[in-house]
């Protein structure tokens, strides 16, 4: 078995670990402390992260000071990098059924509050925003928020991590983390198994196998000593923590499937992500559009398997996609599948993720479970982040960071604007 020590080490490489591995290692820097981090995934690739899986938008307009604030500060930083990661602040186009109007109209005032430029018209002035649409049946307003928009997630995630490389951070590939040993409160090691053997005999199939609990093993390849030890394990933190005594039921997994498609007589270059009553979302992809939809039934539980495809009668395509845009969009009648693929995210109960010390544990950190939102609120995040570790205190810019704790200060973060 090898042994490696660091200071902090992370789990977790999608765009949550490393960002906090940038954010970690730059106050560290900044500080003159000396320390080592090293981050750790299974596939740093990100094949089966929801990182890459993700559909690229960002947005602050949501309910709570939390999300609000973090979301905010992380779209005012992608501002200054906006050329090194592809944010085109496009905007975000929502039309609102009667529930979610009423949402957006009682969150108004807090947008203003924080400077956050939100549009909001009723239903007779919609036709001159999004001229496309031709059927408004179900829908109670448009609300528009234009410094909001798209991003390549790819990019962000490497900017992340660059900057992290250059403060000295160590990335380690394929490593599974298979046990934990203990010490009192404390973690002292993190035990893993190497899967480049796995995945030079079954491929990906075989990561699949491992992350469904099809395959296990017995013995252990490295050992990792740290002093801080950080679980930003995105959908399979639940899995994590179990190694070192936390059952988590609250970070659940839920498939999201996106799709590719063809629509020539439909423009929306101009426009950034648009989202439909029926919580279908799509927004101009190259010479494609790109399409999202939540379903509201999917069950929990890991499932790589995509579904939303064929354009043949009652397929899942045509019933849950195809026919609310069509009826919404009439230049949706004639489109073409290109390709689509599913995505693993970690869902909370109340839709907003998790973040703080691990109960009954003195060096356990967790940062997951925020449900599609990581892109979103990375950097504000990963800012907090550090300065809670290091620091011991929130900056007050970022103070309503301290509500993601599971121990709520302001209660629940429900948020019913929420895909």
């Amino acid at each position: 078995m090898a042994k490696f020590n660091y200071t902090y080490l992370i789990i977790g490489g999608g765009i949550i670990g490393s960002a906090i591995a940038f954010s970690l290692s730059n106050k560290c820097k900044d500080n003159k402390k000396k320390i080592s981090i090293a981050l750790l995934d299974i596939d740093l690739e990100g094949g089966f992260s929801s990182t890459l899986k993700n559909a690229g938008g960002v947005r602050a307009t949501w309910k709570n000071d939390a999300n609000i604030q973090l979301c905010k500060y992380s779209i005012d930083f992608y501002e200054k990098i906006k050329e090194q990661i592809d944010f085109k602040q496009k905007g975000y186009y929502w039309l609102h059924n009667e529930n979610s109007w009423e949402e957006i109209n009682d969150n108004y005032s807090k947008y203003l509050d924080y400077g956050i430029e939100v549009e909001l018209y009723g239903k007779t002035e919609i036709q001159k925003i999004l001229p496309f649409v031709d059927n408004l049946d179900g829908v109670s307003g448009l609300s528009v928020s234009r410094k909001a928009g798209l991003l390549d997630h790819y990019s962000l995630r490497e900017y992340f991590r660059k900057g992290a490389k250059e403060n000295g951070v160590q990335f380690v590939d394929r490593q599974f983390v298979t046990g934990a040993e203990k010490s009192g409160d404390s973690i002292t090691n993190i035990l893993t198994n190497d899967l480049s053997v796995v995945v030079k005999n079954e491929g990906d199939e075989g990561i699949r196998k491992i992350l469904k609990g099809e395959k296990h093993f017995d013995t252990y390849d490295n050992e990792y000593g740290c002093e801080i030890m950080v679980n930003a394990g995105g959908a399979w933190a639940h899995q994590i923590s179990r190694h070192y005594g936390y059952i988590d039921k609250d970070i659940k997994p839920r498939r999201r499937q996106i799709e590719l498609i063809s629509c020539p007589e439909l423009n929306i270059s101009d426009f950034g992500m648009i989202i439909d009553t029926s919580d279908i979302y799509f927004h101009r992809e190259g010479d494609l559009i790109l399409l999202g939809y939540s379903n509201p039934d999917e069950p929990y539980g890991v499932n790589f398997r995509f579904d939303y495809y064929g354009l043949e009668e009652k397929s899942p395509f045509i019933e849950q996609i195809w026919k609310p845009l069509w009826k919404r969009i009439s230049k949706f009648e004639r489109l073409k599948f290109i390709r689509g693929w599913a995505g693993i995210y970690g869902e909370t109960p109340d839709k907003s993720g998790f973040m703080g010390k691990v109960e009954g544990l003195d060096n356990v950190y967790e940062c997951a479970g925020h449900t599609g939102r990581g892109i979103m609120i990375s950097y504000g995040l990963a800012e907090a982040f550090a300065d809670m570790v290091v620091d011991g205190k929130i900056r007050d810019e970022l103070a309503f960071a301290s509500d993601f704790q599971r121990d709520r200060p302001s209660g629940e973060l429900q948020e019913q604007l929420h895909l």
